[in-house]
């Protein structure tokens, strides 16, 4: 029997590269919210559901592979007061659909270069994709043997039509990470660097790394933030 493939960040675009990969086969897409199962209608060969209602949708005997193209803040960077709330209940969400089911469990994050080293303006965003994959090891580690986890890190992801320039051409596009998380279901568990620009940014990360260790850099000074600055709400974002 073939598995069930449940898209987590569906809305985003490798989500969406991965649902036209997926047109004919078996597939749940889990919506963060009503506004995403709208968004989500007018797909012919998937079942949406709501993050608290995807348990409910999977047989108990059913074997699944869970792609997860997004997991936690959108904007890690500029933050919303429930983020860590939300996050949890994405993760609540993932740990009953692999309750839900007696089979085989592989779980396929797409996370980034960046969480493998991150640079000093990307600590917060590379943080949370290390705090995803952790909990996501702690789930399949929870379940027992039969759930398992793969983890991709891409570095720059755009379309095709936005390849120009050398820099360009080196980054991955969507279709071809989404293609990658589907080959991740015949293969072992792996942590893999996908991506020649990936490899390159981890390659020079690595020598730069080094440097700081054999000549450590000045620390540097923290300001704090005036009482009279005010930062403006901003509206929830929709991936």
């Amino acid at each position: 029997m073939s598995p069930v493939h449940v898209v987590i960040g569906p809305r985003t675009q490798v989500g969406s590269a991965l649902l036209e990969l997926l047109a004919g086969q078996d597939v749940v897409a889990v919506a963060r919210h009503e506004r995403d199962v709208e968004a989500l209608a007018g797909l012919a060969d998937a079942r949406v559901v709501l993050a608290a209602d995807a348990a409910g949708v999977v047989a108990p005997v059913a074997d699944l592979v869970l792609h997860v193209c997004a997991l936690g803040p959108i904007h890690p960077e500029d933050p919303l007061p429930d983020d860590a709330d939300r996050f949890e209940a994405e993760l609540a969400a993932i740990d009953a659909l692999v309750g839900a089911t007696t089979g085989q469990v592989r779980i396929v994050l797409v996370s980034t270069v960046i969480a493998l080293a991150p640079t000093a303006d990307r600590r917060l965003y590379g943080g949370w994709k290390n705090l995803a994959e952790e909990r996501l090891d702690r789930i399949a580690l929870h379940h027992g043997d039969r759930c398992t986890v793969s983890v991709l890190y891409p570095g720059r992801i755009i379309a095709p039509s936005e390849r120009q320039g050398l820099g360009d051409r080196l980054s991955s596009t969507f279709e071809n990470v989404a293609k990658k998380m589907l080959r991740e279901t015949s293969r072992s568990p792996r942590r893999a660097i996908i991506g020649v620009d990936a490899k390159i940014w981890s390659a020079l990360r690595a020598l730069s790394l080094v440097v700081l260790t054999v000549r450590p850099s000045r620390t540097p000074e923290l300001t704090t933030t005036s009482p009279s600055t005010s930062t403006p709400h901003r509206p929830e974002a929709t991936p």
